[in-house]
Formats: C-alpha cells, sequence, structure tokens
C-alpha cells in the first residue's frame, strides 16, 4: 500500500513506482487489466479484494505492466505504466465499487476507487482498508470462497483459518460491551476525566473496530494541537481547558459548580476511541421540572455531538468502521417530553437507572447533516426505553427527522 492518503496519490508516485522498481508485496499489486465481463475475471478481482481486506489491506493499481521472466510468467516488477483504454473512466470506477459492493459478504467497508493520469494514459487505484469485520468472502454467482494475503500474494483460507477468523469476529462485540461497561463504571463512581455536574448523565463513544483488537491509529501525542483538533465540549459553557491524561488528551468546559463538577468533557483515547461525557442536557430543569427531560434540545445535542465526532475523524487517520453509541446513566423515574419543552404530563418512565442504546457503524466520515439515516435507530431505541416506539418528531411524508429544524 503506497504511504499517502488515496486523495493524495499523484502521478509521480505511480511513476516511481516503475522507475524504482517496486515489486509487488503483501499490499500491493499491479494489474494490466482490468476484470472483463467474464464470471472468472470478475471472481478473480473479487478474490483480489476480499484478500486484501482479511489480511492488511492494500492497493490494486490497474494499467501496470509486469515484466515478465524466461518464461513468460509475471515477476511482480512493473515494466511500464501502459494505462487503461477507457471511454468513460468515472463509469469503470462505480462499476468496480458495484461489484465489491454485491460480491463479497459481509460488505468490504473500506474501499476506495479513483483514476489518475500519468504521461497521458489512465490508472485506476483500488485501495481496500484492512477490515475489522472478516472474514470477508466472494459471493458472486454462488461462489462461497474464503481469500488471504502472505508475501505470495493471496491464497484460499482452510477449514481452521475460517473458523479462527470467525471465531475473532464473535470476540470484537464482547469486546467492545466490555468497555462501555468499564467506561460507564468509571463514570459512576467517580474516576472518570472529570466530575460531571447534575444527576444524570450522557455518555456518547466512537470506537473504532482496530481499537478492540490492539491496533494503535499512530497519532502524534509529543505536541498538543488543541486548535486543530478543536475538541468541543458538548454542553455550552463560558470557556474550556485541556490537557493530557493517562488515556490520552481531554478537554473540558471550565464553568465547575460550587462542587467543583463541570458540564462536559470530551477524552481522546491512545487507541483512536473518543468519549463525550455531559452532566448538563439531561439535567436541565431537575430542581423543580420533576425529572422532565428536554427532549427536542436532547435530541439536537445528540446530534451535534455525532457531528462533531465525524469531524474529528475525518481530521485523523483512523481507520473505518467506527462504532457508535450512547449511555443514559440515572435514568430512572425520569421521562422524555413529548413536545418540544416540557410536557408534564407524559405518562411513561424510564424504568432503570442505565439506557444503553445499540450500536451503530460509521462507514463515511463526511456525511452531511442532519445524519436522519444513521443516527435515528439511537434515538428510537432511547424513546423505546421511555415506552414509546419511536420519536415524535419525524415530520413530513416520509417522516424524516431533523433535530436541526425544532
Amino acid at each position: 500500500m503506497l504511504p499517502n492518503n488515496i486523495e493524495e496519490i499523484t502521478a509521480d508516485h505511480i511513476s516511481s513506482l516503475v522507475s524504482e522498481r517496486t515489486t509487488e508485496r503483501r499490499t500491493l499489486e499491479y494489474k494490466e487489466r482490468l476484470p472483463e465481463g467474464s464470471d472468472g475475471a470478475k471472481k478473480e478481482f473479487l478474490a483480489d479484494v476480499c484478500s486484501f481486506a482479511n489480511a492488511l489491506g492494500g492497493d490494486l493499481i490497474f494499467g501496470i505492466r509486469d515484466q515478465r521472466d524466461a518464461n513468460g510468467r509475471a515477476t511482480g516488477i512493473p515494466d511500464s505504466a501502459v494505462g487503461l483504454q477507457l471511454a468513460n473512466a468515472q463509469a469503470e470506477c462505480v462499476r468496480l465499487e458495484s461489484m465489491i459492493r454485491d460480491g463479497i459478504s459481509p460488505r468490504v467497508p473500506a474501499t476506495q476507487v479513483r483514476t489518475i493520469e500519468v504521461d497521458g494514459v489512465v490508472v485506476i487505484i483500488v485501495r481496500i482498508g484492512r477490515s475489522w469485520i472478516k472474514p470477508h468472502m466472494v459471493t458472486y454467482s454462488g461462489s462461497s470462497r474464503f481469500y488471504s494475503r502472505n508475501s505470495n500474494g493471496k491464497y484460499q483460507l482452510d477449514v481452521q483459518e475460517i473458523g479462527q477468523a470467525f471465531a475473532e469476529q464473535e470476540s470484537l462485540g464482547d469486546r467492545l460491551r466490555s468497555w462501555r461497561s468499564e467506561r460507564i463504571t468509571k463514570l459512576v463512581t467517580g474516576e472518570g476525566p472529570v466530575d460531571l455536574a447534575g444527576p444524570r448523565s450522557l455518555l456518547a463513544h466512537f470506537v473504532p473496530e482496530s481499537s478492540l483488537v490492539g491496533r494503535k491509529p499512530g497519532l502524534e501525542w509529543a505536541v498538543p494541537e488543541p486548535k486543530k483538533l478543536n475538541l468541543q465540549p458538548s454542553s455550552l459553557s463560558t470557556s474550556r481547558s485541556w490537557r493530557y491524561n493517562a488515556d490520552g488528551f481531554v478537554a473540558y468546559s471550565v464553568n465547575i459548580d460550587a462542587e467543583r463538577k463541570c458540564p462536559s468533557y470530551v477524552q481522546l483515547f491512545r487507541n483512536g476511541c473518543l468519549e463525550y461525557g455531559d452532566g448538563y442536557i439531561l439535567s436541565v430543569g431537575y430542581t423543580d421540572r420533576a425529572g422532565v427531560i428536554p427532549s427536542a434540545a436532547f435530541e439536537k445535542k445528540l446530534a451535534e455531538i455525532f457531528g462533531n465526532g465525524l469531524r474529528w475523524l475525518d481530521l485523523t487517520n483512523v481507520e473505518a468502521p467506527v462504532y457508535f453509541s450512547c449511555s443514559l446513566i440515572g435514568m430512572r423515574g425520569t421521562r422524555l417530553s413529548r413536545d418540544s419543552f416540557w410536557d408534564i404530563e407524559a405518562p411513561l418512565f424510564f424504568d432503570r437507572d442505565v439506557i444503553t442504546t445499540p450500536e451503530i457503524e460509521i462507514l463515511n466520515f463526511r456525511e452531511p447533516r442532519p445524519y436522519c439515516d444513521s443516527l435515528l435507530p439511537i434515538v428510537n431505541s432511547i424513546w423505546q426505553a421511555n415506552g414509546y416506539e419511536h420519536t415524535p418528531f419525524l415530520k413530513g411524508s416520509d417522516g424524516r427527522w431533523d433535530p436541526f429544524k425544532y
């Protein structure tokens, strides 16, 4: 794999692969031609993609001719960038993306395809990220085969390797739930990054799958860059501060109360996880409103937290997929208002102290507002925990949810 973001790869990078005779390896493979219309060619392409996803990820570069040995066999050493004869390069990229989407199960979460012009010809790069939901299987045209890669290229997994891959994947869900439980416990016992004000708390978590298997994102900790990261505590405050701590880096609001507790914080972990803690939004008016939560304001705040997290993920080299989830703490006996503010007569209550939502998978860090398709399952799960089928703030004939419009 080239040591660049795919958007930053230039013609010079491709030319240097040829001039420096950069050989194929576990994360790099050259192809002279694109997969043609035959089933065999498509299966071969999908096997290549599958093998990268099940291993370390990598780049497939189409339009590069290999050098040949005395017997006419490809050596894996690039000979020249011969390019591709394409009537519509963008349509070809879409075709490759569609093949990957429909021919591999489960879907490979991190693939990118782009064209680059090199010395008057066009090459196509298909970048496949290392997958944390492996093993992936080629399913095109009734196929059911698993592939991975070593230094000699792709190979088909045997039964033992397939079983081991599934066992590793099943353990990821347990690790995610265990990590969330640990973070809730730390907040409840006062061992969080800062003490939150208010009787109830909201925790929102962004957890990269890479962190669950011990792979760090390579974040730089030697020099703080708070202005670049712009980690925003999730509640309005007069000012904010930041510091390093044992887990990584924390930004927090500093308009502390008489007990020296803060309304909110953002904790960035060394393994790429992100935690928003908020002691304000679920506690507004708790002294005189009988535990009624202003639900419209809460939904908007949740969308803002989600958007800030997406922005941060896009600024760093954290790899997709990332799981987002929320935990509401101290909720027993409280209730969500059914209108845009208090709705004191709402009849149903939360029946437990800790409400945990399901996780949603984030594959695109540049999702446009209002994040309806992604966030709505979490919002509805919170309303269901309060006894209702879904949020009452769905608008229009198609039932769209947009917390920024009410």
